[in-house]
């Protein structure tokens, strides 16, 4: 599982200048998911070959005693018990003050490695300074300039070295009292088997609809919103496959979490999907749609991960509305996800949930189709001649053939003369027209233009 470093300190010493340095520190972000809750950004980075979760929390604010006040303690708390390192930011022109104090306290509990960052460091004079922040009891600084780029890489290659020691050696600062981390390694575990999740805002049904496949109470339920706290996973056997079901914590609104965020983890949710090869997108039907949806249905596209759209409750207005028009509100609403299937169920009335998987498995299906370059090019140069590009800003704009780089999800490679100057329309039109010849149903297709040399 991809290693999480969270970043902590007072507010106003550079943590969200220095996130934004390193996920886009030698230009490899992949994701970058800002408000999930309301003071946490999760973002991924590449370093020297090696992925990372990166985590910027709230602000520790003014403390009394050893406590930290109740409308961030939860979110900060949250991030620290997932990380695999902490980065403690201090503001290198402030110097240390009690509230340095205060957190360096309470990162001890968490018997973490904690790297110890003075920020704001961009001269020699300033430099001298960081002395004092020895007092506090730190045995290494890493003085840093957030803004300029300043002392990055000296800070990344530790981590890097002490997040690898902790693979072999064990996790630094262990102790008989240290927890293992509740991160699942779905990439190295229960491999052969078709990994299905899912997500969605609190209180839509996921729990009771795995409960009913299941059948049985293999999930706590409630109508208490936000009952599921983790990812939790069962293995079941379904049309002669080994099937891995995935629930997981509900993905709230910002705007909702405000200052009172529950136990569950939203970062577990999003490492579900990432786990996932099929991912179900549960909405209450009398809730309809919602713009939380739509952002989590982007999330899901964006990982290359199959989605279903799972309507519960539906016996609940099944009377005053037709399907047919309910799908054409879902499709308005989230219209980049238009090619997915989308299935009405009732968790309480098991009313089609049998429906769900055998979508799940048509969609991982979908997900494995492969297109001989033989066909994909007999087919390419019908839509071409049907819609050619002709001129794009004075110069002529040609594709020359297209083949199937990969699977899960479906990549292609298009080459082009100038695939530079393809415009977006254009690539939305062949992403349509594959899918009206092959269907990909469920399953996001990636385009990828080069240039052909």
């Amino acid at each position: 599982m991809k290693p999480v470093i969270c970043i902590v300190g007072r507010p106003n010493v550079g943590k969200s200048t220095l996130f934004n340095r390193i996920l886009g520190y030698k230009k490899a972000i992949t994701e970058d998911t800002p408000g999930v809750t309301r003071d946490r950004n999760y973002g991924e980075f590449e370093y020297y070959g090696d992925t990372y979760i990166l985590v910027d929390t709230g602000g520790f604010e003014s403390a009394k005693g050893d406590s930290i006040p109740n409308k961030v303690k939860k979110q900060i708390e949250l991030s620290l018990n997932e990380s695999e390192a902490i980065i403690f930011v201090l503001d290198g022109k402030d110097g240390p003050v009690s509230g340095d104090i205060t957190i360096f306290e309470s990162l001890r509990r968490f018997n973490k490695p904690v790297f110890h960052v003075v920020n704001k460091i961009d001269s020699e004079k300033r430099e001298i300074s960081i002395a004092e922040f020895y007092a506090l009891g730190m045995e290494k600084l890493y003085p840093v300039s957030a803004l300029h780029g300043i002392g990055i890489d000296d800070l990344l290659e530790d981590i890097r070295a002490e997040i690898k020691g902790h693979g072999k050696e064990g996790r630094a600062f262990d102790n008989k009292d240290d927890k293992e981390p509740n991160v699942e390694p779905f990439e190295n575990e229960n491999q052969g088997h078709i990994k299905i999740a899912f997500v969605g805002r609190p209180n839509t049904g996921k729990s009771s609809i795995v409960n009913m496949i299941l059948g049985s109470e293999r999930m706590i339920v409630s109508d208490i919103p936000g009952t599921t706290r983790d990812a939790i996973d069962t293995e079941i056997e379904f049309m002669d496959e080994k099937i891995i079901l995935i629930d997981t914590a509900g993905l709230r609104k910002k705007s909702r979490i405000s200052m009172k965020v529950e136990e569950y983890s939203v970062s577990s949710a999003i490492r579900s999907i990432e786990g996932a090869d099929v991912v179900n997108l549960v909405i209450d039907a009398q809730e309809g749609v919602g713009h939380q949806d739509g952002g989590i249905a982007h999330m899901i596209a964006s990982r290359g991960r199959g989605l279903c759209i799972v309507i519960n409750k539906w016996d609940l207005v099944k009377g005053d509305i037709k399907e047919k028009r309910y799908r054409e509100m879902v499709i308005e609403k989230i219209p980049h996800v238009s090619y997915c299937p989308i299935v009405f169920v009732s968790a309480k009335t098991g009313m089609n949930i049998a429906r769900i998987l055998e979508r799940d498995m048509s969609i991982y299906g979908e997900l494995k189709k492969r297109i001989t370059t033989s066909d994909l090019n007999r087919y390419f140069n019908v839509i071409t001649s049907q819609a050619n590009l002709t001129y794009v800003k004075g110069r002529a704009v040609k594709i020359f053939y297209i083949h199937q780089q990969k699977t899960k999800p479906p990549t292609f490679i298009l080459f082009s003369n100038h695939p530079e100057l393809i415009p977006d329309n254009y690539k939305r039109y062949i992403e349509n027209a594959l899918r009206r010849e092959y269907g990909f149903i469920g399953a996001p297709i990636r385009l990828i233009f080069k240039k052909k040399r």
